[in-house]
Parts: C-alpha cells; structure tokens; sequence
C-alpha cells in the first residue's frame, strides 16, 4: 500500500471507519493492508499472541468499552492471575488551571493490567472515559512474537481493529504510519519521563476531583478515584520505563539472533543521530512563584546527560537562572497560555520552561546498540559529540546518516560496523570542508583512545560557559528564544499537535537557532 499526497496514513484513518461488524476482528495494518479486513480465529491465533486476543477477541469476546474490557477479563481470570491486578493514572496538559471548564478538556486516563515492575504492564488502555466506545487505544504485549499489538475502537459500536505490532514501528512500508505515526519505534509513549511531570497527577502536581466539572461522572469514577497514590512516580517506574526497556531488548535480541546480519542498520542509527520523537522536561519551579525563586533549567536542554552516562563522560552541573531573568524573558516574549478559542492567561506553562529533550526509546536504543556489539562506545561518542550543545533537532548530527552503511554483521558479539561507518565519514569529501559535520566528526575520531579525555575537556568548558552566560539577560533571552524553536519543532509531531495548552505561546518569531560551543546561540541558515 503506497502514501500518496490524498491519503491518510496516520493515526487519523482509524478516526474514520465506519460500519464494522462489532463481533469480529479487523486487521488494518497500514503499509501493509489496503483496507480493514477480518481475521477469522485461526488467522487471528497464528498472529495475536497477546492476552486480550487470546482470552477474549479470538475465543469470541467482543467488549464494547474501556471499562467492559476489564470486566471481561475479570471473567475469564483467576482471582491470582497478574491480570488482575490493575493501576489507574489521570492526565491533562490543562488540569493544573483553576477552571474546570478549562482543566477538563483533554483529560485522560490510563489504566494497565498484568505484568510486572521489571517488564512493565500486560495491557494499557488508554481513553478519555471509561464508558466510550469509539477510539479505546489498548496496547497488549504479544507472548508469542514480542513486542506490543496496538488496538483501537472504531465507530458507536466499539469493533477492535489490530492496527500493528511494535515491529511494524520498524519496518519498511509500515514504519510511520497508523499508531506509529504517535509511536515511532514502538514503544509506549508518556511525553514527560522525568519530575515534576507537568502533565501527569504527581505528588508534585496533583489532579483533583476539582479538575473535572461538577456533572462529570468520571471524577467519581474508581479509576480516577481509586487512581495511584503516587501517580507518575508510579507511571514512570512502573510501566513507562520497563516497557521501553522490554520492547527494544525483545527487538534487539531479535536482531542479535538474525544470524549475525543486521539489515537496515540506519534505522537503528536514526534513534542515535536524528529526533523522530522527543520527551519533555521542565524546571522544578511553577510558574506563580518563578519570579521570587532561581530556576533550574533541565540540564538535557544544553546536552544530551542520558547518552552521556552511557558512555562515561561528564555530566553537567545543574543549571540555575534568577528568577527576576527568567520572569523579565517571560513578560518581553509575551508568553501567555492560549488555546486559540476561549481561554488565555499571561504567563508560563505550569512548571517554567518545558522544553524537549531526547527520548528515552533513543536513550535505550543507544544502551541496545553497544550491549550486541553493533556500536562501540567509541563511535557513539563521536556521532553523539556532532554537534553536542544541540541535543535534538540537530541538522548536522543528521547528515552524518548518509555514511551508514546498508547492512552490518555481528559475529560472536563483535562488528566492525563502528569502525565501517567511521572511515566512510572520514574518507568522504565533506570531512575536508572545514566546520562541516563529517569534519567535527573526524576530529572526534582522530582522538583514538584519548576521545573520551577529548570530551570531557570539550563538555567542561561548554558548562562554564553557559553558566557565566545564564547570569546575562540578553544570554538567557536568547536561551529561551532557542527553547521557543525547539518548541516549534516538537509542535510538528503527531503527540506535539493534539493539545493546544501543551506548550505556552510567545511573540518569538521560529527561526532555526542553534547553540554554540561556547554557550552563545546562533541563527542557522
């Protein structure tokens, strides 16, 4: 099935199905199917090997909602069985504003079944009420293949449609399209994987009963009421995390067992190299009181501290900035939060400056790829190194994807990958252009063994530099214009478009900017 410019094949298609039969299962693999199709039992067996097929769906249970899927699954499980055990989890990129009419809108719940604290949950489902039938998302971790079947409803009638396994995330013809538009490598996807959690119902941010309007049935509903304690701590621990990890080792040990051939080793290098996703970060400090406290700005703004770890180099200080700068930047850029229809507020997100930063399915990509042997840390930390003050959206990181070479072989545990790729980056012609990418990159590599005593001269005198400059209000001024930019870029992927209040706006006009080594930022044309 081939995109063209007429057809969608995003996430939206599912919104626009119409008249399936509610007692059978479609597949609609987008890339793979041209239209949904039923799946008789025996087709369904041989490729659904999760338990929300094989207890329900294949022998013939067709629950309708969020909630009556839970139920089903009460009966036909023990009162033991890890399938019963389920956690509730509230979201809303609003639900911190005083109004309801306005913290409402876009809340949503999760609820997760099964597994465990190391693998992660069973079965997710995510929805806005637990009593809708149309557009119940439920992911289920397939015990025969690996990795997660995505579900969803369609139509007043509730019929469940297989719209792909995690691996389709990662396949030529599949990849990008469907589910995978939202989950690019697969993988369950919470936008923010780090305290305070703007968005999620945290200690640090909780989402009370006053959130919802007074007639809204879900704020006494068990699955908000009963919700977890410790909401995203639990969330991040215990599904987010675990399930990232579970899904890119089940890919990884797959590739790893291909008899020693890696096909397509650009798509695991686009994870290293490129920004297909993001998560996002924020600063501890709400925005009611940034101007009588210093605000922390998340260190993986200015570099890549999660890859860094990794690989042994140093990790930045933490950041600080005056609250009377930072309140002075907020008021000269008009920031206000607006959703283009009725609600607008001066001011900043919930928790000051929320920017993206690089996600954590790359972050467990970069730790897969070493673990098999496909890159050495060497060879990682001279590609990540490109452009290092640019932890995501980095053009020139991304030009060094044209030297990947088509296929790898690992044998024993070892490849000679790293190394392939890095004399072709060395030996191209651009790594004669001074200031190019595969220049900077050759100079990393000429290091030898001394690249990581390289680095950490390189990232010491990139953090001095930006803590002098974050005393300046023109220097932070255009730290947060780079911010904006970021923002503007995350505001073009499938989970950056659904909510208009998830970032605040600004008067800064989008430019392509970019930081320096030496802590200044600079406009690219």
């Amino acid at each position: 099935m081939e995109a063209s410019a007429t057809v969608d094949m995003g996430c939206g298609v599912f919104g626009e199905l119409r008249e399936l039969e509610p007692s059978s299962i479609h597949r609609f693999v987008l890339g793979e199917d041209e239209a949904p199709r039923k799946l008789s039992a025996d087709d369904a067996a041989a490729e659904l090997g999760d338990p929300f097929a094989t207890l329900l769906l294949i022998p013939g249970t067709f629950p309708r909602t969020a909630i009556e899927t839970l139920e089903a699954l009460d009966q036909v499980t023990a009162e033991d069985d890890p399938l019963r055990q389920q956690m509730s989890f509230i979201v809303g990129e609003a639900s911190q504003e005083p109004d309801p009419s306005i913290s409402a809108r876009g809340l949503r719940l999760l609820v997760t079944r099964g597994g465990s604290r190391e693998d992660g949950p069973d079965i997710a489902i995510s929805v806005f009420s637990p009593e809708q039938a149309d557009g119940v998302e439920l992911m289920a971790w397939d015990r025969a293949s690996g990795g997660f079947n995505y579900y969803r409803t369609s139509g007043s009638e509730g019929a469940w449609v297989f719209a792909g396994n995690s691996l389709h995330a990662v396949l030529e013809g599949t990849e990008g399209n469907g589910p995978f538009e939202s989950h690019p490598s697969g993988n369950i996807v919470m936008k923010e994987l780090k305290t305070p959690w703007i968005n999620w119902d945290s200690p640090a941010a909780h989402i009370f009963a006053s959130a919802f309007q007074e007639e809204d049935p879900r704020r006494e509903h068990p699955w908000f009421v009963n919700k977890e304690g410790n909401g995203a701590i639990t969330l991040e621990a215990a599904v987010a995390r675990p399930s990232i990890k579970r899904w890119t080792r089940a890919r990884f040990d797959r590739i790893a067992a291909a008899n020693g051939v890696v096909e397509r080793p650009a798509r695991i290098l686009e994870q290293i190299l490129t920004t297909r996703t993001a998560n996002l970060v924020s600063s501890h400090i709400e925005q009611s009181v940034a101007s009588a406290n210093p605000i922390d700005l998340p260190s993986t703004f200015f570099v890549d501290q999660d890859a860094l770890v990794i690989l042994g180099l140093p990790l930045p200080p933490t950041f600080f900035v005056s609250g009377a700068i930072y309140s002075a930047a907020v008021e000269s850029f008009g920031v206000h939060m607006d959703d283009s229809a009725s609600f607008n507020r001066p001011g900043d997100t919930h928790f000051c400056f929320l920017v993206p930063e690089r996600a954590s399915e790359d972050i467990e990509v970069v730790r897969a790829a070493r673990d098999i042997g496909l890159v050495s840390d060497r060879l990682a930390a001279c590609l990540l190194m490109v452009d290092f003050p640019n932890p995501v959206f980095s053009a020139r990181r991304e030009a060094l994807m044209t030297h990947v070479p088509e296929q790898a072989t690992i044998t024993n545990g070892a490849s000679t990958f790293s190394e392939e790729m890095a004399n072709a980056i060395v030996a191209s012609p651009e790594a004669l252009v001074e200031g190019s990418p595969q220049s900077e990159f050759a100079g990393h590599w000429g290091a030898e063994d001394a690249w990581r005593e390289r680095f950490a001269t390189l990232l010491s005198a990139y953090y001095e530099a930006v803590q002098k400059k974050l005393s300046d209000q023109a220097a932070f001024d255009d730290y947060f214009r780079l911010a904006e930019s970021r923002r503007a870029l995350f505001r073009k992927f499938p989970i950056g478009r659904e909510f208009p209040l998830l970032f605040a706006q600004s008067d800064v006009l989008f430019e392509d900017r970019a930081m320096q080594a030496d802590g200044t930022v600079v406009t690219r044309s």
